[in-house]
C-alpha cells in the first residue's frame, strides 16, 4: 500500500482555482472606474493609523479627495486578506456614508474602522458621487493581531 499526498494536492489545487474564480467574480460586482473628466472624483494618499492593531481595536482610515461637482456620496472598501493561513476576499464591500463631505470640492475623509478578526488585510478604496461617477482605486495594508 502506498501512502502519499496526491489527494491533498488535488484539494489544494481546487482551492487555488476556486480562490482565483472568486477574485475574478468579485471584480464583476464592483463598479468600474469612470474615465477622468469633469465631475469625476480623484482620491489619493490612503492612510491607516495605526497600520498594526490588535483584534477589536480601531484604526483611523483617511484619504484626500477632489471632486469638481462637490457631490461626494459614498465610499467603498473592498477587503481581501490572509487569515489562518488562507487567502480570503469579502464578496460584500463595506459601504461608508460620505454625505457629510457633500458640498466640498476637496478635503480629507477620516473614518474609524474596527476589525475583530486577526489577519493581514489588503484594503482597496474608491468613492462614488451622486451622479454615479466612480473614482480611481487606492490600496493600503492593515495587520490585525
Amino acid at each position: 500500500m502506498r501512502s502519499g499526498c496526491g489527494g491533498q494536492r488535488v484539494v489544494q489545487a481546487s482551492a487555488l482555482v476556486f480562490g482565483l474564480l472568486l477574485s475574478a467574480c468579485s471584480a464583476a460586482f464592483t463598479q468600474p472606474e469612470t474615465p477622468p473628466g469633469p465631475g469625476v472624483p480623484r482620491i489619493a494618499n490612503l492612510r491607516l493609523e495605526p497600520e498594526v492593531i490588535r483584534a477589536g481595536e480601531t484604526t483611523q482610515m483617511s484619504f484626500y479627495f477632489e471632486v469638481g461637482s462637490a457631490d461626494l456620496h459614498e465610499g467603498i472598501v473592498i477587503e481581501r486578506g490572509i487569515s489562518e493561513f488562507q487567502f480570503f476576499q469579502i464578496l460584500q464591500p463595506i459601504s461608508i456614508d460620505l454625505q457629510r463631505y457633500e458640498g466640498q470640492a476637496t478635503g480629507t475623509v477620516e473614518v474609524p474602522l474596527k476589525w475583530s478578526a486577526e489577519g493581514i488585510r489588503f484594503l482597496e478604496v474608491y468613492v462614488v458621487t451622486r451622479k454615479g461617477n466612480t473614482s480611481n482605486r487606492i490600496r493600503a495594508n492593515l495587520t490585525v493581531r
